[in-house]
């Protein structure tokens, strides 16, 4: 019995672990269309901290060592106040960010391999009646929603 394990393990590529998938490697450039200046390199940087935490992806920093790349364009950013009071537009207890933006996985010859819509939202308080919510605190949680929906986009799609 143990000869004919030992035959069936070492007859067969059999491995202990995580299987060892052959994967390409990407190119992430992130275009801001937006009216929110520094909402891309926000997006940039927790879009790859979260492609490379995941490893699922691997990314090069030249677009020539890549086999494909991902272009992400942020459009349609808004803000609009969100009070307990709708009649009250002077002392609104927040603000509602949103931001849209297209994803596209494209290949060598610059076909649109997939493509998708990414939404993402996001709600900041006033610390007291007296001040407006810190508009960096603001963009930073929209640029981890974003970059999270965009991450969640590209790993439910079969490759």
């Amino acid at each position: 019995m143990l000869l004919f394990s030992i035959f069936t393990f070492s007859s067969c590529s059999y491995k202990l672990g995580l299987p060892s998938a052959e994967r390409g490697s990407f190119h992430l450039h992130v275009r801001n269309n937006s009216m929110a200046p520094i909402l891309g390199p926000k997006v940039d940087r927790e879009l790859r901290k979260k492609i490379i935490y995941n490893g699922t992806f691997t990314l090069v920093n030249q677009p020539d060592d890549a086999d494909m790349f991902i272009l992400v364009t942020i459009s349609n950013y808004n803000d609009t106040s969100e009070a307990y009071r709708t009649n009250d537009s002077l002392l609104a207890s927040g603000l509602n960010l949103g931001v849209n933006a297209q994803v596209q996985v494209r290949d060598l010859r610059d076909d649109v391999f997939k493509e998708t819509q990414v939404r993402a939202n996001s709600s900041v308080h006033r610390p007291d009646s007296n001040r407006l919510p810190e508009e960096s605190s603001s963009l930073q949680a929209l640029a981890e929603e974003l970059a999270s929906n965009i991450h969640l986009s590209l790993l439910n799609q079969s490759w």
